[in-house]
């Protein structure tokens, strides 16, 4: 299976030599005349597609995420007005991604378009226009669905009765209690520390599109709920009987 991975890993450098990963995706596309900031990170160049037709219209700011399938256009449709008309009319507007924005797959951005900084955008979203900072915006048109201080209230009030569910969740499915690794992103409920302790507990968080430094310091000033796993494990679990 592993013979097979590196294989397919070797066959994808060579059909797709600007796009086997998002460092090398990231270069071509600064090579090409796109404007990039640093942390930037594309999940899946295979299926993701930049406008490089006009490349120095394209900006995309720092410690962004691009996931599965997302469109960044740069370029309109003239062919239909010239058959129509007999005369090309043309334009050139700047489409342009802030800093620390997350993009949602097969989110379409199009031309014109100027996203805020501290922005997520909702999966299959098409952004028309301009997005402020700070906010969560979705739909075709997307528009702002709430502020970001809004989301995280949401999300501080639902994190632990989520990971409750998911905890017993996995029990059902595996007649086992759930394991730390299992848990996954879970751990600021029941972890602070250094990030290699986390790591040798079998926990291994990705920081892809985030400043790598501030991921760790965040992981080390953490203030847990419970003071351990175990203790998560016992929580969850005496609640349910």
């Amino acid at each position: 299976m592993k013979l097979k991975k590196i294989i397919r890993q070797m066959i994808i450098r060579q059909t797709h030599p600007n796009r086997y990963n998002s460092e090398v995706y990231v270069k071509y596309l600064k090579s090409k005349g796109c404007k990039i900031g640093e942390g930037t990170y594309f999940f899946s160049p295979l299926d993701t597609e930049v406008d490089v037709s006009r490349p120095y219209l394209i900006e995309i700011g720092k410690y962004c995420k691009i996931t599965k399938g997302v469109h960044i256009l740069a370029h309109e449709s003239r062919s239909v007005l010239r058959m129509k008309y007999g005369k090309i009319y043309n334009s050139a507007k700047p489409t342009k991604i802030g800093d620390n924005v997350f993009v949602g797959m097969k989110t379409i951005i199009l031309p014109g378009a100027n996203i805020g900084n501290n922005v997520i955008i909702g999966a299959g979203s098409l952004v028309t226009k301009d997005i402020p900072d700070n906010v969560i915006v979705g739909g075709n048109p997307a528009k702002v669905i709430m502020s970001l201080d809004e989301y995280k209230e949401k999300r501080e009030k639902l994190l632990l009765d989520e990971a409750i569910f998911y905890a017993r969740r996995i029990k059902e499915n595996t007649g086992r209690l759930p394991t730390i690794n299992e848990m996954g992103d879970f751990y600021p409920l029941y972890f602070s520390g250094s990030i290699n302790e986390l790591n040798n507990l079998g926990v291994f968080p990705r920081c892809n599109g985030d400043d790598r430094e501030d991921f760790i310091k965040s992981i080390n000033n953490n203030q847990p709920m419970f003071n351990s796993f175990s203790s998560f494990i016992n929580f969850v679990f005496n609640k349910e009987d």
